[in-house]
């Protein structure tokens, strides 16, 4: 085995794929790990029209990926000890799995890449210089350059997937919407406005990001593996010739 070549990463391809492989482990992390929380205080009314304090309750659900359970809400009802089962659905599974699939992977065939680089390119460089030249479909720029415009185009489309999900997570998880359609919200209970804690999704919005970044580095990343392709060629230089000693004319008869 030749010598490690760790200056890799400071050729425009090694510092990529190094590049590569943190985005893709933050994206897929901000993915899996978000944790969202929404809470709200249902309260019950007796018929006089007072609001017995002994009788609020703080309603609360929590949400996290792959966002395919039911949140149960657990609400008063008919203003006694005995609690309402509500369920809310949750079906954003699939994209959420998809844009973490393509990350997963994104970071494993980078990862690949990069020990390919610093271990055996340049062994496989002294197989291909003793070859017979013929494209070999199968050396590592060739592969290379073949999965970056694979991921370059899969993580466009799961950072679109991705938004998609999260929008639709915001809207079943939106505890405005769901206090308005409980009927544990309606007389005699109250469920006020000013005791609504709305989840944050700014890790999920952070990963949405990630995507669409990680679709442009490797799309940039396609130019730079092109070059290191047999396909590609430099252009033809023009031979520079030399130039002529000016011929001297003969000396002019007198």
């Amino acid at each position: 085995m030749s010598n490690p070549n760790f200056e890799i990463w400071k050729e425009p391809r090694g510092f990529l794929k190094c590049l590569q492989v943190f985005l893709a482990i933050f994206a897929f992390s901000c993915a899996t790990g978000f944790r969202g929380k929404f809470e709200f205080v249902q309260k019950c009314t007796d018929t006089t029209g007072v609001t017995d304090v002994d009788r609020a309750k703080r309603v609360e659900a929590t949400f996290s990926y792959p966002f395919d359970s039911s949140l149960s809400l657990t609400l008063m009802k008919n203003c006694s000890e005995q609690d309402d089962i509500v369920p809310i659905v949750l079906n954003e599974r699939s994209s959420t799995e998809f844009f973490v699939v393509i990350g997963v992977f994104c970071f494993l065939m980078s990862l690949g890449m990069l020990l390919y680089y610093i271990y055996f390119e340049d062994i496989e460089a002294k197989a291909r210089a003793k070859a017979s030249g013929a494209i070999n479909w199968t050396s590592g720029p060739v592969v290379d350059f073949c999965m970056a415009v694979f991921y370059a185009f899969f993580w466009f489309v799961a950072a679109i997937a991705q938004a998609a999900a999260v929008n639709g997570i915001k809207d079943a998880t939106n505890v405005e919407t769901i206090t308005k359609g409980l009927a544990g919200c309606a007389a005699p209970f109250s469920c006020p406005t000013a005791n609504l804690m709305h989840a944050k999704y700014a890790t999920l919005t952070v990963s949405i990001l990630l995507g669409f970044l990680n679709s442009f580095v490797w799309s940039g990343n396609c130019w730079f593996l092109w070059k290191e392709t047999p396909w590609h060629k430099e252009p033809n230089q023009t031979p520079v010739t030399a130039p002529q000693p000016h011929q001297q004319m003969p000396p002019a008869a007198i």
